[in-house]
């Protein structure tokens, strides 16, 4: 089997789903209201997360993409109501670009030649379709479900349209790929400097009384609040020079943050 799905409630209306394929895995998130609910991020085009969402809900579902990379919109097109950030246009035509997403593989992941042996299994990995009806956001949107509302929080650093989604009645931030449980990756093309990933790490500090967990894109989920204060001194480090580097990758405490080569 290529891919497996995993769901399991955080609450009676919120589910977070475990997409795991050969080469990656991801979190999304399933959140209901009383009229309509919202599907964070929608993982890999391989497999078919719409059964496992289906099985969840009856209600009405919109898609929201917490950036546009293709881990998290590949299966949009299997809904018909997507949106995300419009900061992520540039981003979102190129994880949907097969000749670049191959490309992105044999640089980040695979060898060449392995790419070729898995052939299309690779094809199927990253050939992402766009149908669907797509709209776009700005921050401070607000995503009534009926008796549940998310409000997009705009925090530019992964990629220049990355968005928290914050519901501030059941103290849950959404947070996409921007504050994992380990670390954040900024080497990606269209990713923000660390000067612009900071001053969005701080931004959430400033609303840490509004949320009481993290629930991120990747790795372990829950993610305790603290682990912000370790992203926002890495940061402050790297400004000033005195970061533990290991390669690319910054590292304080608990996080390391991936850097461009060139830096």
């Amino acid at each position: 089997m290529l891919i497996n799905y995993k769901a399991t409630p955080i609450d009676a209306k919120t589910f977070v789903i475990e997409e795991k394929t050969p080469l990656s895995q991801s979190l999304c998130y399933l959140v209901c209201g009383e009229d309509r609910a919202l599907l964070v991020d929608a993982g890999m085009p391989l497999g078919n997360i719409k059964k496992t969402v289906d099985r969840l809900t009856k209600l009405p579902v919109t898609v929201v993409n917490t950036h546009a990379h293709v881990d998290h919109i590949g299966s949009n097109f299997r809904f018909d109501d997507i949106c995300y950030h419009e900061a992520d246009r540039e981003v979102f035509d190129l994880h949907t670009n097969a000749e670049y997403l191959e490309s992105q593989l044999v640089k980040l992941v695979l060898s060449p030649a392995l790419t070729k042996l898995l052939g299309p299994v690779v094809k199927r990995l990253i050939t992402p379709k766009k149908s669907g009806s797509y709209y776009y956001f700005r921050d401070g949107h607000v995503f009534h479900l009926g008796g549940r509302e998310l409000e997009v929080i705009h925090i530019p650093g992964h990629s220049l349209g990355s968005v928290c989604l914050l519901d501030r009645e059941n103290r849950l931030l959404f947070n996409g790929d921007s504050l994992c449980e380990m670390c954040a990756l900024l080497h990606l093309d269209g990713c923000a400097s660390v000067e612009v990933f900071l001053a969005s790490a701080r931004r959430i500090k400033a609303m840490t009384d509004d949320f009481d967990l993290i629930l991120p894109g990747h790795h372990g989920w829950p993610v305790d609040k603290t682990i912000i204060d370790d992203y926002i001194e890495c940061c402050l480090r790297i400004l000033d020079g005195t970061v533990e580097m290991d390669g690319q990758k910054a590292k304080y405490g608990r996080v390391y943050i991936e850097l461009p080569q060139n830096l």
